[in-house]
Order: structure tokens, then sequence, then C-alpha cells
């Protein structure tokens, strides 16, 4: 099921390896998303808490809804 409106506490910033950063509106990282997808290259989901900050794939800020940011 897709979300109808875009997340907009958060977006999205495409990295060098082609996947995509999650910052807050203010720029800081995001850390935890309440969202059952797993961030790039962790056996943790997104609900648990990242320090370093999330990563998501292509397919997976689309399933979010989360806008992208040039």
């Amino acid at each position: 099921m897709r979300l109808k409106q875009k997340r907009n506490k958060m977006f999205a910033r495409k990295n060098d390896d082609g996947n995509y950063d999650i910052f807050e509106i203010d720029g800081s990282a995001v850390t935890k998303i309440n969202a059952n997808v797993y961030p790039v290259g962790s056996n943790f989901s997104a609900r648990y808490e990242h320090a370093d900050g999330i990563v998501l794939t292509a397919d997976d800020v689309d399933k979010l809804n989360i806008q992208i940011s040039l």
C-alpha cells in the first residue's frame, strides 16, 4: 500500500553509490523511521536506531513516498 502524501518531515538525497541518504527537514540525518524497510547494508529494519543515519534504495524511497532533493 502506497502512502498518499509525501512525508514532509524528511527528504532523500542521492549519494555516490546510487542509493539515498535520508535527512530530517533541518538537514540532520534520519536515524529511525517507523516503516518496514531495511537500510542498505543492515540486517535491522529502519524501526531500529541507526546512529550513522539511514540509507535507502530508490525503491524504498519510492515505497515510502519520500521527496527527493537535488
